[in-house]
């Protein structure tokens, strides 16, 4: 909650005029967080191949590391482990993401893009694990570079959906 109210600029208190819990108050930063990615996604699956589309995600995720976010992301993540308050809006989201992401692959499955034999769900669900783990593991690691992030994601995500 410090760091919520640090950025935010404002005491606990105040925040709680607008905010009924905690729960809501991560809700609201992810939904914000997330909107934005979500739209940037379905624009470059429109416009372009998913291995491109899926690298904005990753950078967009990974520059949140570089400029100090890791931390802040890894307490919610531990947060919503222990706090189905707090994971519910969390997992309305990620879903939503999610859903996106599915409908994406099985486009990029239609034109030979990517392996049919994958499974669209689990391959979404694998591809944004990797996003999560390389950002917290290099977070861990002092090396927040998102470029040398996105290039060890991408990397990871062409072989993984190349057709074998």
């Amino acid at each position: 909650m410090q760091e919520i109210c640090a950025e935010a600029n404002m005491s606990a208190g105040a925040l709680y005029r607008y905010f009924s819990s905690k729960a809501e108050i991560i809700g609201a930063i992810a939904e914000d967080k997330h909107a934005d990615s979500d739209q940037a996604f379905l624009k470059a699956t429109r416009e372009g191949l998913l291995i491109d589309a899926l690298s904005l995600i990753a950078r967009d995720f990974f520059e949140k590391f570089a400029e100090g976010d890791g931390a802040l992301i890894a307490d919610i993540f531990a947060e919503a482990i222990r706090d189905d308050a707090v994971a519910a809006p969390l997992l309305k989201i990620n879903q939503n993401s999610l859903e996106y992401c599915v409908k994406a692959i099985k486009a990029a499955q239609a034109r030979g893009e990517a392996d049919e034999k994958l499974d669209p769900s689990e391959a979404a669900n694998t591809l944004f694990a990797a996003i999560e783990g390389i950002a917290l593991r290099r977070a861990f690691l002092r090396d927040t570079d998102p470029d040398a992030a996105v290039a060890q994601f991408r990397a990871l995500a062409e072989r993984y959906l190349s057709r074998r």
